[in-house]
């Protein structure tokens, strides 16, 4: 296949267990991509102040990049917004209604600030599965206010329901259906809720056409919920090694698990098929 673009999530596909970084051999296999020609975008639940040092440290293969998984089109270099949908006020107060209901913490995302309740933090703390969450990305882009009623009427690029204990997990579902919203799950205790067109597989779609790119020669990476309308999209889809089963059933391939260069294999065998 000739793949010309390769969209890859970040956190559990490219990035190392530090969050932070890419293995050395996924840098060179994207490297080797670039001079061939091919385009590289990450595709991430991630705002964009919120993106980790080995994208905003400016690789020479930075272009376009997918937010708020789909929720968002960037310029890499100048943070330019090309496309966005935001969730709407009346989703967002039923949201609200939905967290008070089940008593569980909900966070809205303004312009990459999470803002959440002192209410909603200290129902998070003492979870060691959220250390990252708190400690890396509340602490340095959280903002705690009293109430979250006012930003209903506010740009709202993504809300995080960051832990629905698992004997609410079907509730939380049921619940969901019913709001005009796109709900994935983005780890085995939390979801990230997006405008109903707010999903990457359609974000893989709007990037191919600004970059004149068909969306069938397209490499997708991913490991979880919220990637699998985009491997089902591209080209052709391949999970990690560390994808939940049902995101390893609808990908074409599953290659290693990420913290064992599972990205950088996938680009070397289908992108430069080395």
């Amino acid at each position: 296949m000739d793949i010309r673009l390769i969209a890859m999530d970040l956190d559990g596909t490219a990035l190392r267990n530090d969050r932070c970084s890419f293995s050395p051999r996924l840098i060179a296999a994207l490297e080797a991509a670039h001079k061939r020609g091919i385009a590289i975008a990450p595709i991430t639940g991630r705002q964009f102040n919120m993106l980790p040092p080995a994208v905003q440290n400016h690789p020479e293969w930075e272009n376009l990049t997918v937010l708020c998984n789909g929720a968002q089109i960037r310029k890499l270099a100048t943070g330019e917004i090309l496309y966005e949908k935001n969730i709407c006020r009346e989703a967002l107060e039923q949201l609200l209604a939905l967290s008070r209901e089940l008593e569980i913490p909900i966070e809205f995302s303004v312009d990459s600030v999470l803002y959440l309740t002192q209410k909603s933090l200290d129902q998070q703390q003492g979870l060691v599965h959220l250390d990252f969450h708190l400690n890396a990305i509340l602490a340095n882009h959280g903002k705690v206010i009293p109430s979250l009623e006012s930003l209903c009427e506010m740009a709202v690029e993504k809300c995080n329901l960051p832990y629905i204990p698992p004997h609410l997990h079907k509730k939380a579902e049921e619940l969901l259906k019913t709001i005009p919203v796109s709900a994935v799950w983005s780890s085995k205790t939390s979801m990230e809720i997006t405008h109903p067109q707010a999903q990457k597989g359609i974000a893989l779609d709007v990037l191919c056409q600004l970059l004149d790119i068909p969306v069938e020669n397209t490499l997708a990476l991913g490991d979880s919920g919220n990637d699998e309308s985009m491997l089902k999209r591209a080209g052709l889809g391949i999970a990690m090694g560390n994808a939940p089963d049902f995101i390893k059933q609808i990908a074409d391939g599953v290659s290693e698990r990420s913290d064992r260069d599972g990205a950088a294999i996938a680009v070397e065998r289908y992108a430069l098929n080395q």
